[in-house]
């Protein structure tokens, strides 16, 4: 793109749909800077807390519900500060918390049967407890599960007061979480489904937790790779 030309109106509104960003122009690198802190959880607990590939994951699968609670307080938002249909939250958000739950109920079991080792099931009973089982075994994760919870706040918060609120609309903010959510944890999975058939070494897992902080900074900064971009581009086009 030259210098100067005008944004087309999909990238506008792939920009608006990707939610909280903080402009360029501004010269601050504040949110790389929060993206690495929130991630330092993870990294230490592989290096010194003992966690395995399970543990990693299944915080990362959590971070989806939280995003799921952020995604629905955004569009709650939009209908009722943000110049939004006011009752277009009424239809969007049952709609995003049943196909967005289903989802993460899907990809939840697939972890636990994968990386679960048999202690737990496979069904959606067995999500809550291995939650619990899991924070018994490791309290540490309580801190990873802070600082995600953390950063979600900082992001809605972002959110309302940057204006994004008043420049997305309901479809676009229901279908945002889903690009991420795709790239990002099909590679997690295979690499923890590497790291399991090479018995999870402490350098591969910090491996996997390190490309997750470089996700989270690029997606923070605004500065993902083009075929990320591509495809929120077409998820807006879609919720058009």
């Amino acid at each position: 793109m030259r210098a100067g030309k005008p944004l087309g109106r999909n990238h506008n509104h792939c920009e608006r749909m990707s939610e909280p960003k903080v402009p360029a122009s501004r010269g601050t690198h504040w949110p790389a800077i929060v993206a690495v802190a929130i991630n330092l959880a993870p990294i230490i607990g592989v290096a010194f807390w003992g966690w395995n590939a399970f543990a990693l994951i299944f915080l990362y699968w959590l971070e989806n519900l939280v995003i799921g609670a952020r995604t629905l307080a955004s569009m709650a938002a939009n209908a009722t500060m943000g110049g939004g249909p006011g009752l277009g939250i009424m239809f969007y958000g049952p709609a995003f918390a049943l196909h967005y739950g289903l989802f993460c109920l899907v990809h939840g079991m697939f972890v636990m049967a994968m990386f679960g080792n048999g202690a737990w099931g496979a069904g959606w009973g067995d999500l809550a407890s291995a939650a619990f089982a899991l924070f018994a075994k490791e309290p540490n994760l309580a801190a990873g599960f802070a600082s995600i919870v953390f950063w979600q706040v900082l992001q809605f918060g972002t959110f309302i007061t940057n204006g994004a609120v008043n420049e997305t609309d309901q479809k676009s903010l229901m279908l945002s979480p889903y690009p991420r959510i795709v790239i990002l944890h099909l590679s997690i999975i295979f690499g923890g489904f590497l790291l399991q058939m090479l018995n999870e070494p402490l350098a591969g897992l910090l491996v996997l937790a390190l490309l997750k902080t470089a996700f989270d900074v690029a997606e923070a900064m605004g500065k993902m790779p083009d075929f990320v971009a591509k495809l929120k581009e077409h998820a807006a086009d879609y919720g058009r």
